[in-house]
Protein backbone atom coordinates (compact mmCIF):
# COMPACT_ATOMS: atom_id res chain seq x y z
CA UNK A 1 0.00 0.00 0.00
CA UNK A 2 1.57 3.69 -0.89
CA UNK A 3 1.34 6.70 1.36
CA UNK A 4 -0.96 7.68 -1.18
CA UNK A 5 -3.11 5.29 -0.46
CA UNK A 6 -3.05 5.01 2.66
CA UNK A 7 -3.81 9.16 3.14
CA UNK A 8 -7.02 8.01 0.87
CA UNK A 9 -8.33 5.45 2.53
CA UNK A 10 -11.59 6.13 4.42
CA UNK A 11 -12.99 4.01 7.77
CA UNK A 12 -16.53 3.67 8.56
CA UNK A 13 -18.14 5.68 11.44
CA UNK A 14 -19.38 3.88 14.03
CA UNK A 15 -21.04 5.67 16.67
CA UNK A 16 -20.65 5.01 21.10
CA UNK A 17 -23.65 2.67 21.08
CA UNK A 18 -22.31 0.48 18.65
CA UNK A 19 -18.81 0.39 20.17
CA UNK A 20 -20.57 -0.64 23.54
CA UNK A 21 -22.21 -3.23 22.10
CA UNK A 22 -19.34 -4.51 20.18
CA UNK A 23 -17.58 -4.19 23.85
CA UNK A 24 -20.18 -6.22 25.88
CA UNK A 25 -19.65 -9.29 23.55
CA UNK A 26 -15.89 -9.04 23.94
CA UNK A 27 -16.50 -9.34 27.85
CA UNK A 28 -19.02 -11.90 26.91
CA UNK A 29 -21.84 -10.73 29.30
CA UNK A 30 -19.79 -9.59 32.31
CA UNK A 31 -21.67 -5.93 33.58
CA UNK A 32 -20.47 -3.25 30.97
CA UNK A 33 -20.56 -0.61 34.17
CA UNK A 34 -18.41 -2.69 36.56
CA UNK A 35 -16.09 -4.20 34.08
CA UNK A 36 -14.74 -1.20 31.63
CA UNK A 37 -15.26 1.39 34.26
CA UNK A 38 -12.66 2.33 36.30
CA UNK A 39 -13.21 4.24 40.03
CA UNK A 40 -10.16 6.23 40.74
CA UNK A 41 -9.06 7.13 44.32
CA UNK A 42 -10.78 10.17 44.07
CA UNK A 43 -14.24 8.87 43.19
CA UNK A 44 -14.03 10.00 40.00
CA UNK A 45 -14.92 7.14 37.21
CA UNK A 46 -12.70 6.52 34.23
CA UNK A 47 -14.83 5.83 30.90
CA UNK A 48 -13.67 3.28 29.02
CA UNK A 49 -13.75 5.42 25.93
CA UNK A 50 -13.87 9.23 25.43
CA UNK A 51 -15.44 10.63 22.54
CA UNK A 52 -15.75 14.19 21.04
CA UNK A 53 -19.42 14.33 21.97
CA UNK A 54 -18.21 14.29 25.21
CA UNK A 55 -15.33 17.09 25.00
CA UNK A 56 -18.50 19.31 23.38
CA UNK A 57 -20.34 18.30 26.37
CA UNK A 58 -17.83 20.23 28.47
CA UNK A 59 -19.55 23.66 27.88
CA UNK A 60 -17.53 26.77 27.75
CA UNK A 61 -14.88 24.65 30.25
CA UNK A 62 -12.84 24.66 27.15
CA UNK A 63 -11.88 28.23 26.63
CA UNK A 64 -11.32 28.60 30.54
CA UNK A 65 -9.05 26.07 30.08
CA UNK A 66 -7.21 27.56 27.58
CA UNK A 67 -6.97 31.46 29.05
CA UNK A 68 -6.33 29.47 32.23
CA UNK A 69 -2.85 28.16 30.36
CA UNK A 70 -2.55 31.31 28.42
CA UNK A 71 -2.52 33.23 31.93
CA UNK A 72 -0.61 30.98 34.30
CA UNK A 73 2.13 28.84 32.18
CA UNK A 74 3.95 31.74 29.17
CA UNK A 75 7.04 29.39 28.15
CA UNK A 76 6.34 25.79 26.57
CA UNK A 77 9.81 24.70 28.41
CA UNK A 78 10.26 24.24 31.93
CA UNK A 79 13.35 24.38 33.76
CA UNK A 80 15.43 21.79 34.76
CA UNK A 81 15.65 21.37 38.84
CA UNK A 82 17.80 18.45 40.15
CA UNK A 83 18.84 18.87 43.56
CA UNK A 84 22.88 18.51 44.43
CA UNK A 85 23.84 15.88 47.24
CA UNK A 86 26.64 17.22 49.37
CA UNK A 87 28.97 17.39 52.41
CA UNK A 88 30.32 21.28 52.12
CA UNK A 89 30.30 24.27 50.33
CA UNK A 90 32.73 23.24 48.50
CA UNK A 91 31.80 20.12 47.13
CA UNK A 92 28.45 21.70 46.80
CA UNK A 93 29.38 24.03 44.65
CA UNK A 94 31.88 21.79 42.32
CA UNK A 95 29.00 19.42 41.59
CA UNK A 96 26.38 21.95 41.09
CA UNK A 97 28.76 23.37 38.33
CA UNK A 98 29.20 20.67 36.85
CA UNK A 99 25.60 19.45 36.95
CA UNK A 100 24.79 23.30 35.45
CA UNK A 101 27.37 22.53 32.22
CA UNK A 102 25.19 18.83 31.90
CA UNK A 103 21.98 20.13 31.19
CA UNK A 104 20.88 21.50 34.91
CA UNK A 105 19.29 24.99 34.11
CA UNK A 106 18.49 25.85 37.86
CA UNK A 107 20.75 26.46 41.10
CA UNK A 108 19.30 24.00 43.24
CA UNK A 109 20.37 24.35 46.64
CA UNK A 110 18.96 22.00 49.72
CA UNK A 111 20.05 22.99 52.76
CA UNK A 112 19.00 20.60 54.87
CA UNK A 113 22.39 19.90 56.23
CA UNK A 114 24.08 22.92 56.94
CA UNK A 115 27.15 24.30 55.61
CA UNK A 116 29.59 26.67 56.65
CA UNK A 117 30.05 29.63 53.61
CA UNK A 118 33.03 31.37 53.38
CA UNK A 119 32.69 34.92 51.62
CA UNK A 120 34.98 33.83 48.55
CA UNK A 121 32.43 30.47 48.64
CA UNK A 122 29.09 32.82 48.63
CA UNK A 123 30.76 35.44 45.70
CA UNK A 124 31.33 32.09 43.11
CA UNK A 125 27.15 30.89 44.04
CA UNK A 126 26.76 34.18 43.61
CA UNK A 127 27.50 34.22 39.89
CA UNK A 128 25.82 31.41 39.65
CA UNK A 129 22.50 32.93 40.48
CA UNK A 130 23.87 36.08 37.97
CA UNK A 131 23.38 33.88 35.43
CA UNK A 132 20.62 31.02 36.33
CA UNK A 133 17.10 30.96 38.13
CA UNK A 134 17.66 29.85 41.82
CA UNK A 135 16.09 27.24 43.95
CA UNK A 136 16.45 27.38 47.87
CA UNK A 137 15.15 25.05 49.67
CA UNK A 138 16.12 26.16 53.92
CA UNK A 139 15.74 24.96 57.55
CA UNK A 140 15.21 26.97 60.10
CA UNK A 141 18.84 27.16 61.48
CA UNK A 142 20.45 27.42 57.74
CA UNK A 143 19.77 30.84 56.78
CA UNK A 144 23.86 31.73 56.14
CA UNK A 145 23.57 31.11 52.48
CA UNK A 146 21.19 34.41 51.69
CA UNK A 147 24.18 35.92 52.15
CA UNK A 148 24.51 35.27 48.98
CA UNK A 149 22.60 38.15 48.01
CA UNK A 150 24.82 40.76 49.13
CA UNK A 151 28.08 39.83 46.88
CA UNK A 152 25.51 40.70 43.80
CA UNK A 153 25.84 43.85 42.13
CA UNK A 154 22.70 46.49 42.69
CA UNK A 155 21.89 46.21 39.25
CA UNK A 156 22.10 42.23 38.47
CA UNK A 157 20.12 42.12 41.80
CA UNK A 158 16.65 42.38 40.14
CA UNK A 159 17.44 40.73 37.61
CA UNK A 160 17.16 37.50 39.80
CA UNK A 161 14.86 34.88 39.22
CA UNK A 162 13.38 31.91 41.55
CA UNK A 163 11.92 30.68 44.35
CA UNK A 164 12.99 30.23 48.24
CA UNK A 165 11.72 27.67 50.63
CA UNK A 166 12.17 28.59 53.69
CA UNK A 167 11.12 28.03 57.51
CA UNK A 168 11.80 31.38 58.37
CA UNK A 169 10.81 34.80 56.58
CA UNK A 170 13.71 35.79 54.18
CA UNK A 171 14.44 39.20 52.76
CA UNK A 172 14.91 38.34 48.88
CA UNK A 173 15.36 40.68 45.72
CA UNK A 174 11.91 41.60 44.06
CA UNK A 175 11.77 38.92 41.44
CA UNK A 176 12.68 36.31 44.19
CA UNK A 177 9.46 34.10 45.30
CA UNK A 178 9.28 33.42 49.19
CA UNK A 179 5.55 32.99 49.70
CA UNK A 180 5.21 29.11 49.22
CA UNK A 181 1.93 27.04 48.62
CA UNK A 182 3.10 23.46 49.54
CA UNK A 183 0.97 20.74 48.88
CA UNK A 184 3.63 18.08 49.18
CA UNK A 185 2.91 17.30 53.15
CA UNK A 186 -0.85 16.48 51.95
CA UNK A 187 0.80 14.27 49.48
CA UNK A 188 3.08 13.02 51.91
CA UNK A 189 0.54 12.06 54.00
CA UNK A 190 -1.64 9.47 51.58
CA UNK A 191 -3.67 12.98 49.71
CA UNK A 192 -5.23 12.41 46.58
CA UNK A 193 -5.32 14.77 43.61
CA UNK A 194 -8.68 16.18 45.05
CA UNK A 195 -7.42 16.55 48.31
CA UNK A 196 -4.11 18.52 46.81
CA UNK A 197 -6.00 21.09 45.22
CA UNK A 198 -8.30 21.78 47.58
CA UNK A 199 -6.01 22.25 50.30
CA UNK A 200 -3.46 24.72 47.55
CA UNK A 201 -6.95 26.78 47.54
CA UNK A 202 -7.85 27.13 50.93
CA UNK A 203 -3.68 28.14 51.77
CA UNK A 204 -4.07 30.72 48.64
CA UNK A 205 -7.37 31.87 51.00
CA UNK A 206 -6.17 32.08 53.80
CA UNK A 207 -2.39 33.83 52.65
CA UNK A 208 -4.59 36.47 50.89
CA UNK A 209 -7.03 37.75 53.60
CA UNK A 210 -6.12 41.22 54.49
CA UNK A 211 -3.24 41.96 51.62
CA UNK A 212 -2.67 43.10 48.56
CA UNK A 213 -3.59 40.67 46.01
CA UNK A 214 -1.65 41.29 42.96
CA UNK A 215 1.31 42.07 45.43
CA UNK A 216 0.69 38.94 46.89
CA UNK A 217 0.30 36.89 44.16
CA UNK A 218 3.63 38.25 42.62
CA UNK A 219 5.34 36.71 45.67
CA UNK A 220 3.68 33.03 45.22
CA UNK A 221 4.64 29.91 44.29
CA UNK A 222 3.17 26.43 44.28
CA UNK A 223 4.61 22.86 44.88
CA UNK A 224 2.95 19.63 44.10
CA UNK A 225 4.76 15.80 44.16
CA UNK A 226 3.69 13.94 40.81
CA UNK A 227 2.94 10.53 41.17
CA UNK A 228 2.68 7.67 38.64
CA UNK A 229 -1.09 7.61 37.88
CA UNK A 230 0.02 9.12 34.84
CA UNK A 231 -3.38 10.74 33.18
CA UNK A 232 -4.59 11.54 36.77
CA UNK A 233 -1.44 13.66 37.16
CA UNK A 234 -1.55 15.51 33.94
CA UNK A 235 -5.02 16.22 34.64
CA UNK A 236 -4.50 17.47 38.62
CA UNK A 237 -1.79 20.21 37.15
CA UNK A 238 -4.21 21.41 34.61
CA UNK A 239 -6.83 21.61 36.78
CA UNK A 240 -4.82 23.94 39.42
CA UNK A 241 -4.37 26.60 36.54
CA UNK A 242 -7.96 26.65 35.97
CA UNK A 243 -8.87 26.81 39.42
CA UNK A 244 -5.59 29.62 39.58
CA UNK A 245 -7.74 31.78 36.70
CA UNK A 246 -11.15 31.07 38.83
CA UNK A 247 -9.88 31.70 42.37
CA UNK A 248 -8.55 35.16 40.73
CA UNK A 249 -11.74 36.29 39.32
CA UNK A 250 -13.21 36.26 42.77
CA UNK A 251 -10.68 39.29 43.49
CA UNK A 252 -11.91 40.87 40.37
CA UNK A 253 -8.63 41.43 38.90
CA UNK A 254 -6.28 39.74 36.21
CA UNK A 255 -4.69 36.37 36.69
CA UNK A 256 -1.34 36.88 37.33
CA UNK A 257 1.01 33.99 36.91
CA UNK A 258 1.56 31.67 39.52
CA UNK A 259 4.80 29.25 38.97
CA UNK A 260 4.03 25.66 39.56
CA UNK A 261 7.09 23.56 40.94
CA UNK A 262 7.45 20.06 40.37
CA UNK A 263 9.28 16.69 41.89
CA UNK A 264 8.57 13.01 41.30
CA UNK A 265 6.54 11.43 44.11
CA UNK A 266 8.39 9.19 46.48
CA UNK A 267 5.01 7.43 47.31
CA UNK A 268 5.71 4.46 44.88
CA UNK A 269 9.00 4.71 45.40
CA UNK A 270 10.71 1.60 46.67
CA UNK A 271 13.61 0.32 48.60
CA UNK A 272 13.08 -3.27 46.56
CA UNK A 273 14.03 -3.80 43.36
CA UNK A 274 14.75 -0.28 42.99
CA UNK A 275 15.46 0.09 39.19
CA UNK A 276 11.78 0.02 38.46
CA UNK A 277 12.33 3.58 40.40
CA UNK A 278 13.71 4.61 36.91
CA UNK A 279 10.56 3.46 35.11
CA UNK A 280 8.29 5.84 38.09
CA UNK A 281 10.29 8.60 37.68
CA UNK A 282 10.20 8.80 33.99
CA UNK A 283 6.34 8.55 34.36
CA UNK A 284 5.86 10.85 36.62
CA UNK A 285 8.14 13.29 35.10
CA UNK A 286 6.06 13.14 31.64
CA UNK A 287 3.34 13.54 33.14
CA UNK A 288 4.21 16.51 35.15
CA UNK A 289 5.72 17.94 31.82
CA UNK A 290 2.39 17.21 29.79
CA UNK A 291 0.65 19.01 32.68
CA UNK A 292 2.20 21.91 32.44
CA UNK A 293 5.22 22.11 35.03
CA UNK A 294 7.61 25.01 35.31
CA UNK A 295 10.29 23.32 36.65
CA UNK A 296 11.14 19.93 37.99
CA UNK A 297 12.76 18.09 40.15
CA UNK A 298 13.06 14.08 39.62
CA UNK A 299 14.88 12.09 42.59
CA UNK A 300 17.37 8.95 42.04
CA UNK A 301 16.10 5.85 42.11
CA UNK A 302 17.94 5.06 44.56
CA UNK A 303 16.97 8.16 46.48
CA UNK A 304 16.01 5.72 49.25
CA UNK A 305 19.25 4.75 50.26
CA UNK A 306 22.46 6.32 49.32
CA UNK A 307 22.03 8.14 45.79
CA UNK A 308 25.84 8.37 44.12
CA UNK A 309 27.04 10.51 41.05
CA UNK A 310 25.42 7.80 38.60
CA UNK A 311 21.80 7.59 39.74
CA UNK A 312 21.69 11.24 40.01
CA UNK A 313 22.99 11.88 36.47
CA UNK A 314 20.69 9.19 35.49
CA UNK A 315 17.82 11.24 37.02
CA UNK A 316 19.11 14.00 35.35
CA UNK A 317 19.11 12.68 32.11
CA UNK A 318 15.64 11.63 32.61
CA UNK A 319 14.63 15.16 31.90
CA UNK A 320 16.95 15.86 29.13
CA UNK A 321 15.55 13.08 27.57
CA UNK A 322 12.14 13.82 26.93
CA UNK A 323 12.97 17.74 26.93
CA UNK A 324 15.02 16.74 23.65
CA UNK A 325 13.46 13.96 22.45
CA UNK A 326 9.77 14.16 22.72
CA UNK A 327 9.37 17.79 21.46
CA UNK A 328 6.92 18.76 24.17
CA UNK A 329 9.01 21.37 25.36
CA UNK A 330 7.89 23.23 22.09
CA UNK A 331 4.03 23.24 22.62
CA UNK A 332 2.90 25.28 26.02
CA UNK A 333 -0.04 23.05 26.64
CA UNK A 334 0.30 19.20 24.65
CA UNK A 335 -2.87 17.02 26.30
CA UNK A 336 -5.32 20.39 24.91
CA UNK A 337 -7.85 18.46 23.17
CA UNK A 338 -7.76 15.09 24.46
CA UNK A 339 -11.17 14.13 25.05
CA UNK A 340 -9.64 11.81 27.86
CA UNK A 341 -7.65 14.92 29.20
CA UNK A 342 -9.81 17.36 29.01
CA UNK A 343 -13.25 15.37 31.02
CA UNK A 344 -10.64 14.42 33.69
CA UNK A 345 -9.62 17.66 34.25
CA UNK A 346 -12.56 19.44 34.59
CA UNK A 347 -14.01 16.53 36.31
CA UNK A 348 -10.85 17.17 38.89
CA UNK A 349 -11.68 21.04 38.89
CA UNK A 350 -14.79 20.72 40.14
CA UNK A 351 -14.56 17.74 42.60
CA UNK A 352 -11.36 19.99 44.28
CA UNK A 353 -13.55 23.14 44.41
CA UNK A 354 -16.40 21.51 46.74
CA UNK A 355 -13.72 20.09 48.68
CA UNK A 356 -12.30 23.76 48.81
CA UNK A 357 -15.88 25.23 49.85
CA UNK A 358 -16.25 22.49 52.20
CA UNK A 359 -12.82 22.87 53.64
CA UNK A 360 -13.77 27.15 53.94
CA UNK A 361 -16.89 25.36 55.73
CA UNK A 362 -15.28 24.02 58.31
CA UNK A 363 -13.34 27.30 58.99
CA UNK A 364 -10.58 27.08 56.23
CA UNK A 365 -7.16 25.43 56.40
CA UNK A 366 -5.79 25.74 59.47
CA UNK A 367 -9.25 25.16 61.42
CA UNK A 368 -9.44 21.88 59.41
CA UNK A 369 -5.90 20.91 60.31
CA UNK A 370 -6.20 21.75 64.11
CA UNK A 371 -10.02 19.89 64.07
CA UNK A 372 -8.04 16.33 62.98
CA UNK A 373 -11.21 16.46 60.51
CA UNK A 374 -8.55 16.73 57.32
CA UNK A 375 -6.00 14.80 58.59
CA UNK A 376 -8.97 11.92 58.98
CA UNK A 377 -10.38 12.30 55.59
CA UNK A 378 -6.76 11.99 54.14
CA UNK A 379 -5.98 9.03 56.28
CA UNK A 380 -9.44 7.33 55.19
CA UNK A 381 -7.78 7.56 51.25
CA UNK A 382 -4.25 6.39 52.26
CA UNK A 383 -6.20 3.03 54.00
CA UNK A 384 -7.73 2.35 50.46
CA UNK A 385 -4.71 2.72 48.97
CA UNK A 386 -2.86 0.34 50.90
CA UNK A 387 -5.62 -2.40 50.80
CA UNK A 388 -5.13 -1.95 46.72
CA UNK A 389 -1.61 -2.44 47.02
CA UNK A 390 -2.23 -5.40 49.37
CA UNK A 391 -4.55 -7.01 47.44
CA UNK A 392 -2.44 -6.38 44.01
CA UNK A 393 -5.52 -4.51 42.37
CA UNK A 394 -2.50 -1.80 42.49
CA UNK A 395 0.73 -3.21 41.30
CA UNK A 396 4.55 -2.12 42.39
CA UNK A 397 6.65 -4.04 40.22
CA UNK A 398 9.23 -5.60 41.82
CA UNK A 399 7.77 -5.07 45.49
CA UNK A 400 4.19 -6.60 46.03
CA UNK A 401 4.64 -9.03 42.38
CA UNK A 402 7.74 -9.79 40.68
CA UNK A 403 9.53 -10.14 43.20
CA UNK A 404 13.23 -11.33 43.88
CA UNK A 405 12.71 -13.29 47.02
CA UNK A 406 16.99 -13.32 47.45
CA UNK A 407 17.44 -9.12 46.74
CA UNK A 408 19.40 -7.83 49.71
CA UNK A 409 17.40 -4.85 51.61
CA UNK A 410 19.12 -2.03 52.04
CA UNK A 411 19.13 0.10 55.10
CA UNK A 412 16.81 3.65 54.59
CA UNK A 413 19.19 7.02 54.75
CA UNK A 414 18.54 9.10 57.55
CA UNK A 415 20.47 12.02 57.13
CA UNK A 416 19.35 15.50 57.34
CA UNK A 417 18.67 15.36 53.96
CA UNK A 418 15.71 13.50 53.75
CA UNK A 419 14.05 15.13 56.36
CA UNK A 420 11.69 16.09 54.08
CA UNK A 421 10.56 12.40 53.21
CA UNK A 422 11.18 10.49 56.58
CA UNK A 423 7.63 10.62 57.52
CA UNK A 424 6.16 10.75 53.73
CA UNK A 425 3.82 7.49 53.28
CA UNK A 426 5.07 4.78 51.04
CA UNK A 427 3.24 1.69 49.54
CA UNK A 428 5.78 0.00 49.57
CA UNK A 429 7.11 0.21 53.58
CA UNK A 430 4.51 -2.52 54.62
CA UNK A 431 6.72 -5.24 51.86
CA UNK A 432 9.98 -3.92 53.25
CA UNK A 433 8.93 -5.18 56.24
CA UNK A 434 8.44 -8.03 55.24
CA UNK A 435 11.06 -8.80 53.39
CA UNK A 436 13.88 -7.69 56.05
CA UNK A 437 11.34 -9.97 58.27
CA UNK A 438 12.09 -12.48 56.37
CA UNK A 439 15.92 -12.57 56.61
CA UNK A 440 15.59 -12.54 60.25
CA UNK A 441 13.15 -15.72 60.35
CA UNK A 442 13.92 -19.59 59.42
CA UNK A 443 11.01 -20.57 57.50
CA UNK A 444 10.99 -23.87 56.06
CA UNK A 445 8.30 -23.97 53.47
CA UNK A 446 7.07 -25.76 50.21
CA UNK A 447 4.78 -26.13 47.61
CA UNK A 448 3.24 -29.45 46.93
CA UNK A 449 2.30 -30.77 43.90
CA UNK A 450 -0.55 -32.98 43.65
CA UNK A 451 -1.09 -33.50 40.50
CA UNK A 452 1.64 -33.19 37.90
CA UNK A 453 4.09 -29.89 37.29
CA UNK A 454 1.91 -29.21 33.92
CA UNK A 455 -1.35 -29.22 34.63
CA UNK A 456 -1.10 -26.60 37.38
CA UNK A 457 1.94 -24.86 36.54
CA UNK A 458 -0.11 -21.29 36.37
CA UNK A 459 -1.27 -21.91 40.01
CA UNK A 460 2.72 -23.04 40.95
CA UNK A 461 3.68 -19.56 39.75
CA UNK A 462 1.40 -17.43 41.85
CA UNK A 463 1.65 -19.11 44.69
CA UNK A 464 5.79 -18.65 44.30
CA UNK A 465 5.57 -15.30 43.44
CA UNK A 466 3.12 -14.59 46.24
CA UNK A 467 5.55 -16.24 48.77
CA UNK A 468 8.51 -14.13 47.15
CA UNK A 469 7.03 -10.77 48.18
CA UNK A 470 7.50 -11.71 51.67
CA UNK A 471 11.16 -13.06 50.87
CA UNK A 472 10.01 -16.96 51.04
CA UNK A 473 11.73 -19.10 48.95
CA UNK A 474 9.61 -22.45 48.74
CA UNK A 475 10.79 -25.90 47.97
CA UNK A 476 8.63 -27.30 45.03
CA UNK A 477 7.91 -31.18 45.40
CA UNK A 478 7.85 -33.49 42.60
CA UNK A 479 4.23 -35.17 41.77
CA UNK A 480 2.45 -36.41 45.36
CA UNK A 481 -0.19 -38.73 44.32
CA UNK A 482 -1.07 -39.80 47.44
CA UNK A 483 -1.30 -38.71 51.02
CA UNK A 484 1.16 -41.12 52.33
CA UNK A 485 3.27 -39.74 49.80
CA UNK A 486 2.59 -35.88 51.09
CA UNK A 487 2.88 -37.06 54.74
CA UNK A 488 6.37 -38.80 54.09
CA UNK A 489 7.64 -35.42 52.63
CA UNK A 490 6.68 -33.36 55.11
CA UNK A 491 7.83 -35.09 57.91
CA UNK A 492 11.27 -35.83 55.49
CA UNK A 493 11.31 -32.22 54.98
CA UNK A 494 10.83 -31.00 58.41
CA UNK A 495 8.40 -28.14 57.30
CA UNK A 496 7.08 -25.42 58.87
CA UNK A 497 4.63 -24.01 56.37
CA UNK A 498 3.38 -26.03 52.89
CA UNK A 499 1.01 -24.79 49.69
CA UNK A 500 -0.95 -27.94 48.51
CA UNK A 501 -1.23 -26.88 44.75
CA UNK A 502 -3.73 -28.94 42.70
CA UNK A 503 -7.56 -29.17 41.40
CA UNK A 504 -10.50 -28.98 43.87
CA UNK A 505 -11.21 -32.54 42.96
CA UNK A 506 -7.71 -33.77 43.80
CA UNK A 507 -7.24 -31.80 46.92
CA UNK A 508 -10.44 -33.04 48.39
CA UNK A 509 -9.67 -36.70 47.87
CA UNK A 510 -6.36 -36.40 49.63
CA UNK A 511 -7.13 -33.80 52.19
CA UNK A 512 -9.20 -36.56 54.48
CA UNK A 513 -6.00 -38.36 54.93
CA UNK A 514 -3.37 -36.35 56.17
CA UNK A 515 -1.94 -36.46 59.04
CA UNK A 516 0.90 -34.34 59.96
CA UNK A 517 1.52 -30.99 62.15
CA UNK A 518 2.45 -28.70 59.67
CA UNK A 519 1.04 -25.46 58.52
CA UNK A 520 -0.87 -25.98 55.50
CA UNK A 521 -2.64 -23.68 53.16
CA UNK A 522 -4.45 -24.43 50.03
CA UNK A 523 -3.64 -22.79 46.48
CA UNK A 524 -7.74 -21.23 45.40
CA UNK A 525 -10.31 -19.91 46.86
CA UNK A 526 -13.01 -22.82 49.13
CA UNK A 527 -15.76 -22.18 50.84
CA UNK A 528 -15.65 -21.41 54.51
CA UNK A 529 -17.55 -24.20 55.67
CA UNK A 530 -14.89 -26.65 53.64
CA UNK A 531 -12.58 -25.19 55.07
CA UNK A 532 -13.79 -25.54 58.79
CA UNK A 533 -14.46 -29.11 57.81
CA UNK A 534 -10.63 -29.39 56.84
CA UNK A 535 -9.11 -27.88 59.58
CA UNK A 536 -8.90 -31.32 61.88
CA UNK A 537 -6.35 -32.32 59.14
CA UNK A 538 -4.22 -29.79 59.09
CA UNK A 539 -5.91 -27.06 56.55
CA UNK A 540 -5.28 -23.67 57.74
CA UNK A 541 -6.12 -21.46 55.56
CA UNK A 542 -6.01 -20.57 51.10
CA UNK A 543 -3.87 -18.43 48.91
CA UNK A 544 -5.52 -16.46 46.03
CA UNK A 545 -5.55 -13.97 43.82
CA UNK A 546 -7.10 -10.72 45.62
CA UNK A 547 -6.08 -12.35 49.20
CA UNK A 548 -4.45 -9.96 51.23
CA UNK A 549 -1.13 -10.14 51.19
CA UNK A 550 1.03 -8.73 53.43
CA UNK A 551 -1.18 -9.40 56.83
CA UNK A 552 -1.06 -13.13 55.15
CA UNK A 553 2.90 -13.32 54.75
CA UNK A 554 3.00 -12.26 58.13
CA UNK A 555 0.84 -14.72 59.98
CA UNK A 556 3.53 -17.15 57.64
CA UNK A 557 6.59 -15.47 58.58
CA UNK A 558 5.57 -15.79 62.16
CA UNK A 559 5.72 -19.79 61.56
CA UNK A 560 9.39 -19.73 61.83
CA UNK A 561 11.93 -19.64 63.82
CA UNK A 562 14.29 -16.98 64.50
CA UNK A 563 17.33 -17.10 62.09
CA UNK A 564 20.69 -17.49 64.37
Amino acid sequence: MTIESMKNTKFPTHTYSEWQQAAEKAIKGKPFEETLKTPTIEDVTLEPLYTKDMLDGLGSYVPAQVAAIQHGKHQSSWLVSQEVTADSAAEYLNLMKDDLSRGNETVVYSGFRKFEWTDEQLNELAQLLVDYPLYFKLSGDDQDVLRVFDFIAPEKLAQLQGVIFSEEPVNAPENVRTQLVDTIPIHHAGGTAVHELGVALSILSEQMVDVNFTESAKNTWIRFAVDTQFFQEIAKLRAFRVLWQTFCSAYGGETPTLPIYTETSVRSYSKLDPYVNLLRAGNSTFAAVLGGTDAHTVHPHDFLTEPDLSSRRIARNVQLVIKEEAHVSHVVDPSAGSYFIETLTKEYVEAAWNYFLEIENIGGYSEAVKSGWLTDDIQAKWIEREKNVATRKQSLIGTNIYANPQETVKNIKTDDGHIEYMTAKRLATPFEKLRAQSKATNLKSAIILVEPLKNIKAQVDFVSGFLAVGGVEAKVSGHLQTAEEINQFLANENLDYAVLCGSKEAIANLVPKLNTQVNIDLAGKYPKEQLAEWQQFGIKDTIYSGKHITSKLEKILALGKEAQ
